[in-house]
């Protein structure tokens, strides 16, 4: 790969594309992505294990056991295949809210890794969302920011089959996170009411739902203006490269008749000292660091 094939993926600069079709290199790509937030490299060719091999180029892979509490027997290569099985939504065909990986499982996940095995009558539906969470961070209205500056959320793991050790009730995780590198948002945007399945709640701590709904929708809004989302239209053979510290990602719905099926990898690029954790009732979930 030469960086002679590399542009970017906004006007404002963000993200980028590397498209000279030449087979993709771990360490290009994880300084690329670094650098740019998200890194897209179009033509790429995996089997499943060419593309663990790939994500384990790109540093410490994470990987889950059975007591580490993730379900679907997620281990390291996780298959969002558009299931129409019942009652998955992480797995499923339905939209995701913007989000960090790892905020309710208390877990570091520094890079997640996206490669399009199979596309089929794909549109709009099915894309990926990427937000410069720093940019809009940096440029958050004073309203907004006084809620995240309190120090926590409260969530709700409402897909138990996926999040099987987290607390069954209400919990606090704080707003920020800083590994060391950078310090961000460490969030997840509650699913909309038109949406049929959720995969967890959350609300503002102490405040009427009505005030706590308000502050989403307006966090939403900010969050999702053109000048800080990327939006990833899939092709089979797109790898996409996210830093998870610098950016919030979601996904559209897929249409009745599309399919899309991605391997997702995360990689943590150095030691987890210790996992933010999640408090409740006044004490810290202790989730295994990874």
């Amino acid at each position: 790969m030469t960086q002679s094939g590399v542009s970017a993926l906004t006007p404002s600069g963000f993200g980028a594309l590397w498209d000279d079709g030449t087979q993709a290199d771990p360490r290009t790509v994880r300084e690329l992505a670094l650098r740019s937030g998200v890194a897209v490299v179009k033509d790429q060719r995996f089997t499943k294990e060419e593309f663990r091999e790939f994500v384990s180029g790109l540093g410490d892979k994470v990987s889950y056991d059975d007591n580490d509490g993730v379900g679907y027997g997620f281990t390291d290569i996780l298959h969002l295949d558009g299931t129409r099985e019942e009652g998955k939504v992480i797995t499923g065909r339905g939209g995701l809210p913007l989000h960090t990986d790892g905020v309710l499982l208390g877990t570091q996940v520094d890079l997640i890794v996206l490669y399009a095995a199979e596309v089929r009558e794909l549109r709009a539906d099915g894309a990926t969302l990427v937000c410069d969470q720093i940019k809009a961070w940096h440029e958050l209205p004073d309203d907004l920011r006084a809620v995240l500056d309190r120090g926590h959320l409260e969530y709700l793991a409402t897909e138990r089959g996926y999040f099987t050790s987290v607390p069954e009730g209400w919990y606090r995780i704080p707003t920020f996170r800083d590994y060391g590198r950078v310090k961000s948002l460490n969030l997840a945007l509650p699913f909309q009411a038109d949406e049929a399945l959720a995969s967890w709640d959350v609300r503002v701590p102490d405040v009427p739902a009505e005030e706590s709904e308000r502050f989403f929708t307006g966090l939403r809004a900010h969050l999702s203006a053109d000048r800080y989302l990327y939006e990833h239209r899939w092709t089979a053979g797109d790898l996409v490269v996210i830093d998870n510290q610098r950016t919030l990602h979601g996904r559209r719905g897929l249409a009745d008749s599309a399919s899309r099926k991605l391997l997702r990898g995360q990689v943590t690029l150095a030691e987890v000292a210790g996992a933010p954790g999640a408090i409740t009732g006044g004490a810290v979930h202790e989730v295994s660091p990874v």
